[in-house]
């Protein structure tokens, strides 16, 4: 789940050409903004404030009960694979990042989202 980011591809700039570098995504990213849809419902703001740590060695954790306290992540490309510590959980996410700042787009469990992270510092 993570995502500090990429190198493109080619030069058309699309956002599945992207390739997250796991260095890049490691560390304490703080929510500063979140777009939930849900059931026809957008809900704004249910995940800023929230850290997500991600480890080198595969692992994550969060503040996010929501999203599962630790877990594990796979990267392929721009896109990752998170399945929560309870294993029933599965989310995919496409990842971008750029300086400190990174943003998740993805889908799980019903909920669509787009979260906007910080570099914790």
């Amino acid at each position: 789940m993570i995502a500090p980011l990429m190198t493109a591809c080619s030069n058309d700039d699309k956002e599945d050409e992207y390739i997250i570098k796991v260095e890049d995504a490691i560390g304490k990213w703080y929510c500063v903004k979140s777009t939930d849809i849900s059931g026809g419902y957008t809900m704004e703001n249910l995940f800023v404030g929230h850290i997500v740590t991600i480890n080198g060695d595969g692992t994550y954790t969060s503040t996010s009960s929501s999203f599962g306290t630790s877990g594990t992540y796979a990267i392929t490309g721009n896109k990752i694979l998170v399945i929560t510590n309870d294993g029933q959980r599965r989310f995919v996410l496409t990842v971008s990042i750029k300086g400190d700042s990174m943003i998740w787009k993805g889908s799980g469990e019903g909920v669509t989202f787009t979260y906007i992270f910080e570099k914790w510092k």
